[in-house]
């Protein structure tokens, strides 16, 4: 077999088995819900992998460190965004609402280069041919829209009050409650703010606590 053409079977085993390590660090949420900096951090990584594979002219060396810094900065950004949500919404970016009780809000729609053909477009994938049978549409961070249809006792979404342990000051202000009385509902239920991993407050007014210790003795399936 010609050297060359061997070098470049090497290459590609090397390039493809990099890949798959460093998608392992970054975890399946890369796979399932890409955001800005995963779509960037994979488009950069795939770039760098196929000239690995193929282009003999580059050094193996110098792409194997530009993986190995493109994915640290792939795995700094997704640690990041997991322990403040301040980070996760710079690099993931928020959801934005498109239709708000039946009323489409196209200064949103603007901001996120967002068309009414795309809108119909989305809707219709979920079987909503009229737009008046929608309540909300929010186009989520990993560009997909979610949808609530008009219906009677679904006056409201659920409402995040607390995430990674910290309040949700202004979804709490929107919903007119204060964070004295947040806090007192914590603690009615023997917990700080800091313990509470996730809270929401459901359309009917009730409170769904996730704590950062779920006291589980033996949890079915545990991720190593």
């Amino acid at each position: 077999m010609d050297s060359q053409i061997t070098e470049v079977v090497i290459r590609s085993f090397g390039a493809y088995t990099i890949l798959l390590i460093i998608n392992n660090m970054l975890g399946k949420q890369t796979l399932s819900q890409m955001t800005n900096h995963d779509f960037i951090t994979s488009i950069m990584m795939g770039a760098i992998a196929a000239n690995l594979a193929f282009d003999t002219q580059v050094s193996y060396w110098h792409s194997f460190i530009a993986l190995l810094i493109i994915g640290g900065i792939g795995y700094s950004t997704t640690y990041l965004s997991m322990k403040n949500r301040g980070v996760r919404k710079w690099f993931s970016g928020s959801p934005s609402v498109f239709i708000e009780n039946g009323k489409i809000l196209e200064s949103n729609m603007k901001k996120q280069k967002y068309n009414m053909d795309s809108l119909n477009q989305s809707l219709r994938e979920k079987d909503i041919f009229n737009i008046e049978e929608v309540k909300y549409a929010v186009l989520e961070p990993d560009g997909h829209l979610s949808v609530m249809r008009k219906e009677k006792g679904a006056n409201l979404f659920p409402v995040e009050l607390i995430m990674d342990g910290k309040i949700v000051e202004k979804n709490l202000k929107d919903i007119k409650l204060s964070e004295d009385w947040l806090i007192k509902e914590v603690s009615r239920r023997g917990y700080a703010v800091n313990d509470v991993f996730y809270c929401v407050r459901g359309p009917d007014g009730t409170l769904a606590f996730d704590y950062k210790d779920d006291r589980l003795k033996a949890p079915i399936d545990r991720e190593r």
